[in-house]
C-alpha cells in the first residue's frame, strides 16, 4: 500500500511512523523537515504535558471531545517512549512538561525523523504539493517534481501560525478542493493588543494576578505589559478563549486576586495611615508596582498631589475598583506571525475521531494542526499533533473491506 504524508512536521513524522509495512512518502515544501519544531518552546520543544487523560482534554479549548480516542490510543508516555526509543533522552519540568533532556529543539525532530525512516518512509524536501485529486482507486498527489498516484493520502500540512516555518495556510485550498469544510483560522496564544497605550510599563511583568472578560472566568498568573498592550501566561491564554471573538472586547485586569474589595480598603487605609505626610502619588508604592501607579492615579480622578489624609471613602472606593477590575479594551493581536497555533481548520464534524479517515472521502486522513482543535500551552497542542498523527498513520495502513 502506497501512502502520501503531506507535511514534514511533528504530526506527519509521526503518521509516517506509525503506518506499519506501507510505502510512505513524505512530501515538504521546505528545506527541512520540522522547522516549526525548531522553534517550539522558545527552542526546547515541550513535546508533551505527562498528566492524565481527563486532566488533558481540560486544557483543550477547541473540540476537546473530538480527540479524546486519540489521547487514549497515544498517551504522554506513549509521546516519551516514542521519543527515547528514537534516541531523544527527555526529562519532565514544572507544570508536568516533557521536554528533551538536552533542551534541545532538533533533538525532537531528529527522533521523529528517525521513526520516519524506521519505516522505511522516504522523505521529499523543497516538494510542494499543488494539488490533490480523487481517483478510482486512490488519490494523485501533483506537486513541484510532478505527479504520482497512492492508494491513501495523510493531510498535516499545519495551520497558520509562524508561516515563515511553512505552516502557511495554502493546503486549505487544495481540502476544500477534496470537500472538506475549513473551519476559518484565528491566532491563538498570541499576545493581546490594546487600544490603551501600556507602553510607560513596557517590560513589566505582573505577578500573581489575574485577566479576565465578561464571558470568561478570571485567568490567574503572570501577565506582562508590552508596547503595545498585554502578552504573558494568563494573555495567551485570554487569546486562546477568545479567539473567535470580534474584536474589540473589554478585559479586566485584577491586580490583587487574593484579596477581596473589603481587606483592599482595609490595607489601603492602613498604608494610609503609615504615610500620613505623603503625596497621593507616593503613597501606593507598598502595594503596586512603581510604573502601574501612574495609570491608576490618572483614571482615579484624583490629584496626585493631594495628601493621603484627605482621599474620601469615595475617592478610596474608586482606587480599589481600578486595583480590582482595570478595564483594557483589547482591539486585536499580534496576528498569526507571533501565534503559538492555529484555532480554526479542518471542521473535525467530518473527521471519524476513532481512524482521523475523512467522512467525505474515504482514503483521506488528516493530523495535526490542520484540524479544529488547539489547546492551551504547557506541551498540549504538541502532543495533539503527534497523537492525531500516530492513530492517522496506523489506520491508514490497514487494509479495509472495499
Amino acid at each position: 500500500m502506497k501512502i502520501a504524508v503531506i507535511g514534514g512536521g511533528a504530526a506527519g513524522l509521526t503518521a509516517a511512523g506509525s503506518a506499519k509495512g506501507a510505502a510512505v512518502t513524505v512530501f515538504d515544501h521546505m528545506e527541512k523537515v520540522g522547522k516549526k519544531i525548531y522553534i517550539t518552546g522558545k527552542g526546547r520543544c515541550n513535546f508533551t504535558n505527562v498528566c492524565d487523560n481527563q486532566t488533558f482534554l481540560q486544557n483543550v479549548v477547541t473540540n476537546s471531545p473530538f480527540l479524546r480516542s486519540a489521547i487514549s490510543k497515544f498517551t504522554p508516555y506513549d509521546a516519551i517512549d516514542l521519543l527515547e526509543n528514537n534516541g531523544c533522552k527527555t526529562k519532565v519540568e514544572r507544570g508536568r512538561r516533557a521536554f528533551p533532556q538536552s533542551d534541545k529543539a532538533s533533538d525532537v525532530i531528529k527522533a521523529l525523523s528517525r521513526y520516519a525512516e524506521s519505516n522505511g518512509a522516504v522523505i521529499k524536501l523543497n516538494s510542494k504539493v499543488i494539488d490533490i485529486a480523487r481517483t478510482d482507486n486512490g488519490y494523485a498527489v501533483c506537486c513541484s517534481d510532478g505527479e504520482e498516484h497512492f492508494d491513501r493520502v495523510i493531510m498535516c500540512t499545519g495551520g497558520m501560525s509562524y508561516p515563515q516555518t511553512g505552516s502557511d495556510g495554502n493546503a486549505y485550498a487544495v481540502i476544500m478542493r477534496l470537500g472538506h469544510t475549513v473551519i476559518t483560522p484565528q491566532p491563538s496564544l498570541v499576545a493581546l493588543v490594546t487600544q490603551e497605550d501600556l507602553s510607560a510599563a513596557e517590560g513589566l511583568t505582573l505577578k500573581n494576578v489575574s485577566l479576565r472578560t465578561d464571558k470568561v472566568k478570571p485567568i490567574f498568573g503572570d501577565l506582562m505589559i508590552t508596547a503595545d498592550g498585554i502578552s504573558g501566561p494568563i494573555a495567551l491564554t485570554l487569546s486562546a478563549y477568545t479567539a473567535r471573538d470580534r474584536f474589540p472586547y473589554k478585559a479586566y485586569i485584577d491586580f490583587k486576586p487574593a484579596m477581596s474589595r473589603d481587606e483592599l480598603d482595609a490595607r489601603l487605609l492602613r498604608d494610609f495611615g503609615a504615610q500620613l505626610n505623603k503625596q497621593f502619588k507616593n503613597a501606593l508604592d507598598l502595594l503596586l508596582p512603581k510604573s502601574v501607579i501612574p495609570f491608576i492615579i490618572e483614571r482615579s480622578g484624583v490629584d496626585g498631589a493631594l495628601p493621603v489624609n484627605s482621599v474620601t471613602k469615595k475617592q478610596r472606593a474608586r482606587i480599589v475598583e481600578l486595583v480590582k477590575a482595570f478595564e483594557l479594551n483589547v482591539t486585536g493581536n499580534e496576528g498569526f506571525n507571533r501565534a503559538v497555533v492555529t484555532c480554526g481548520g479542518v471542521d473535525v464534524k467530518e473527521i471519524n475521531p476513532k481512524t482521523m479517515e475523512s467522512r467525505i472521502s474515504r482514503g483521506l486522513y488528516f493530523g495535526g494542526e490542520t484540524l479544529d482543535v488547539d489547546a492551551l500551552t504547557g506541551g498540549y497542542n504538541f502532543h495533539i499533533a503527534l497523537a492525531t498523527g500516530y492513530v492517522a498513520g496506523s489506520s491508514a495502513a490497514v487494509e479495509q473491506d472495499e
